[in-house]
């Protein structure tokens, strides 16, 4: 009973400060989209949406799995001076990565004539992937820093508000959007070691080329899952452009950025339950169970409420974000409302496959059906254009709840 009630302290607690500065940057996207559609046009907004959507696939590269097998790993470590060598050798891990990246990023530039043409807007946007050297969430997430990740957050989408406001005035403004996203994980990144050192100290190592191979095999297969994520939903607007004007591409953009909204309370759930389950998988797979039980239902509970209301309130959601294409994007958002309700069932079983650290069977699951999804992408497409887009995240978010209920049951059998 004791612990039970632990958990639902952590839970609630943890809940309130990740549920305030989630809120708050939802919120931010909320109030700035409208503003940057109204100030740049659709067409630069769409624009700038594309350059997005390849940097934050390069921050991927840079983050490198870090996310899920760095916070396992400092979950589970029980010496201060291990977790700090934990996170140096992640930091000199992504140097590395990101001067390599630099180097094909200009190559890249120099053979592809629409990354000429958009040479500045993409150059800008590369503090996208700078950034993520010194993006140390998971570092505070794996060391149960919660109210420090909840401000670290909030500084983060505040500067990018802010700076939206300050310096995105005229059309041709929207070369910075990017760039300000960039700076805002930037400056909350440096405050984050600050905050980091004075909790742990971060030893001065030597970092030799076996060390950098090692922390590759270490964290490649959750590596190999994040980018295999990130292409089975957020390259769909560089798919969507091959097939439509780039004000479609811009109407697609807004309206997954409502569904992502919509689906943040189950990013919050696995970002704050994830080293308390890692940490209760090493006493027993039975405990971490429980753990996902008795906290589960109120994630449920939460989202199902919020998408009656989305469903109840659609033309004035839509009405705020867009004013042209309403049919449009009434029926995405309603689609968008069966993808949210299928991620219900398999949120769980996700979070319970990491903290066991299943690496290799979830890279395998999010390799094949990510690649499904893209192809699926590619044919739908052509033919029914944002619509069909959308209805390829519904179709891989069903992939995946079959999938890893497959997976969880053949490694339930094992234990």
């Amino acid at each position: 009973m004791k612990k039970l009630s632990n958990e639902l302290k952590y839970f609630f607690s943890g809940s309130v400060f990740l549920g305030l500065s989630s809120a708050y940057s939802l919120l931010v996207p909320i109030v700035i989209i409208p503003y940057i559609i109204k100030t740049v046009g659709l067409n630069n907004y769409g624009l700038s949406v594309i350059a997005f959507s390849a940097t934050f696939f390069s921050s991927l590269i840079i983050d490198y799995g870090y996310t899920i097998s760095g916070v396992n790993s400092l979950s589970k470590s029980n010496s201060d001076e291990e977790k700090g060598r934990i996170i140096i050798k992640a930091i000199y891990t992504k140097f590395i990565l990101f001067l390599g990246l630099l180097l094909l990023s200009g190559l890249l530039v120099l053979l592809v004539p629409y990354l000429r043409e958009h040479c500045v807007l993409f150059s800008l946007s590369m503090i996208i992937p700078l950034s993520s050297i010194l993006n140390l969430n998971w570092v505070l997430q794996g060391l149960q820093m919660i109210k420090p990740l909840s401000g670290i957050t909030i500084l983060n989408k505040t500067i990018y508000l802010l700076g939206i406001f300050l310096f995105v005035k005229n059309p041709e403004d929207y070369i910075y959007i990017n760039f300000i996203f960039g700076i805002g994980i930037l400056v909350a990144g440096l405050f984050s070691l600050y905050l980091i050192k004075r909790r742990i100290s971060l030893p001065a190592i030597k970092f030799t080329f076996s060390d950098f191979v090692s922390e590759i095999n270490e964290s490649i297969h959750y590596f190999i899952s994040n980018i295999s994520i990130y292409i089975s939903t957020s390259l769909y607007p560089i798919i969507l452009s091959f097939f439509v004007t780039v004000e479609i591409v811009g109407v697609f953009a807004a309206v997954e950025k409502i569904y992502n909204v919509i689906r943040a309370p189950f990013s919050i759930y696995i970002n704050l339950m994830l080293p308390r389950v890692s940490f209760a998988v090493e006493e027993s797979l039975k405990n971490a169970i429980q753990t996902i039980k008795n906290t589960y239902v109120f994630v449920v509970g939460f989202v199902l409420i919020t998408v009656i209301v989305v469903l109840n309130f659609q033309q004035e959601i839509v009405q705020y974000f867009i004013k042209d294409y309403f049919d449009l994007s009434i029926h995405l958002l309603q689609t968008a409302c069966v993808g949210i309700v299928i991620v219900l069932f398999n949120c769980p079983f996700y979070l319970l496959l990491v903290a066991m650290d299943k690496r290799k069977a979830i890279m395998t699951t999010f390799l094949f059906v990510p690649i499904v999804g893209f192809i699926t992408c590619l044919a739908l497409s052509k033919f029914y254009g944002a619509k069909g887009a959308f209805y390829t995240i519904v179709f891989v978010e069903f992939s995946y709840v079959v999938s890893l209920l497959l997976l969880y049951y053949k490694e339930y059998r094992k234990s």
